[in-house]
């Protein structure tokens, strides 16, 4: 049994006591009161079915259970544009554009591709489509286009989202292939961490959905969610089901595989009360 797991039997049992719950109640609609006193005793890990369904009664996020084992860096002190990077993947945009402007001046030749991904990916954002490409042409100049390396492939990332933004199919298709072939082939590149490599999944998911490509997006949603599982990440999870059920929508012989990934994605996004998912799923039911 993993550390993590450890941790998680302890956050239950604390927060159950602090609500004043019987191991019965906790169980209520969910599990047996057996499966509770296990988790608790640290003798199995729960399913994310469950778990999913316990944080919602103790009222709990993945986050708050997760918060310790989420990221890679937990150990090491974010550097500035780190933190900017991540608030720019996770759409944290408010303020970002006077953050990059204080960094003026003050920033080594290591970290130029990581800057110049951020304005590229934020002039997406912006709707500045050329200028974002210009700006994304410069981060595979800087990397030499290596595939090892994370700003390469997230600079493909936002070209072909720059690209499908504007309908030009092919082209989008052309980059999120690129991207494609270097994740199935080992999707723990050398200098990405988990929300990079999980951003990357979601987003070419997502991305495949749209353009009716379901193969391609259930794929790279299932990536995402092995991914995570491995990594006990919870950036995304919500979004990674949600893709992976819409891409098994239409597939009458795994309508119970679709059902429960829809499911997993409606807990998650109601424990973390993402009313924009919570929507977008109802509209798919």
């Amino acid at each position: 049994m993993g550390v993590l797991f450890l941790f998680l039997g302890s956050i239950i049992y604390n927060k159950r006591r602090e609500m004043n719950l019987t191991q019965i109640e906790l169980a209520n609609d969910i599990c047996t009161q057996n499966t509770i006193s296990k988790i608790e005793k640290h003798n199995i890990a729960p399913t994310v079915n469950i778990l999913i369904k316990i944080c919602l009664k103790l009222d709990l996020t993945l986050n708050d259970v997760f918060s310790d084992f989420a990221d890679k860096k937990t150990d090491a002190k974010e550097s500035l544009l780190d933190a900017i990077e991540k608030e720019v993947l996770l759409n944290q945009l408010i303020g970002i554009d006077e953050k990059l402007s204080n960094l003026q001046g003050k920033l080594g030749d290591d970290d130029k591709k990581q800057y110049e991904l951020i304005t590229g990916a934020l002039n997406y954002y912006n709707g500045s489509n050329d200028e974002s490409l210009f700006t994304l042409d410069k981060v595979l100049q800087l990397t030499k286009s290596a595939n090892d390396d994370i700003y390469t492939l997230l600079a493909y990332l936002f070209k072909g989202l720059n690209y499908l933004s504007q309908n030009h199919l092919d082209r989008a298709q052309y980059y999120f292939q690129m991207i494609g072939d270097v994740v199935e082939e080992n999707i723990d590149v050398i200098n990405a961490n988990d929300l990079e490599g999980l951003f990357i999944c979601k987003t070419l998911s997502e991305s495949f959905n749209g353009m009716r490509l379901f193969q391609n997006a259930y794929q790279f949603a299932h990536f995402g969610l092995n991914y995570a599982k491995e990594n006990h990440s919870t950036y995304y999870l919500a979004e990674l089901y949600f893709n992976a059920a819409l891409a098994l929508k239409d597939s009458p012989d795994r309508e119970e595989q679709y059902h429960d990934y829809s499911r997993l994605a409606y807990y998650l996004a109601k424990s973390d009360q993402n009313e924009t998912l919570l929507e977008k799923i109802s509209r798919m039911e």
